[in-house]
């Protein structure tokens, strides 16, 4: 009998933006991207656009930080049970920093992990 995984779809790719303004209308005028929203939660501003049912998340660069862990910064993999996913993840020996999702307010999680070849993988529930 096969598990059923905890993931159900890609969430968004997120790629870095050294020009956010630039990146944006690049996005919007060139690629025909729909702008959907823009936030700073901490220190680095993010926007999210969507294509064709696939949402870019686009990461500030700040402080000379710039491609440190690639160009593509990460990507996000929707869930519906975070806490279940972790378990799985863990139950597959999967390398985590931590075991606790961060909240993002209303019922939004987020955790990071890293990949076999050191890539940043996001679990999001929303």
């Amino acid at each position: 009998m096969k598990t059923e995984l905890p993931f159900t779809g890609v969430e968004h790719i997120g790629i870095k933006a050294l020009n956010m303004e630039k990146a944006l209308d690049f996005y919007r005028e060139v690629l025909g991207f729909k702008f959907l929203y823009q936030i700073k939660p901490g220190d680095v501003e993010l926007a999210f656009l969507e294509l064709g049912g696939t949402v870019v998340e686009l990461v500030e660069v700040i402080d000379g930080r710039r491609f440190e862990d690639g160009v593509i910064n990460h990507l996000a993999l929707r869930v519906t049970d975070i806490f279940k996913a972790i378990d799985y993840l863990q139950s597959q020996q999967v390398e985590m920093p931590s075991l606790e999702p961060m909240s993002l307010g209303e019922g939004r999680y987020n955790f990071f992990f890293h990949g076999p070849s050191g890539e940043k993988i996001e679990l999001y529930q929303g």
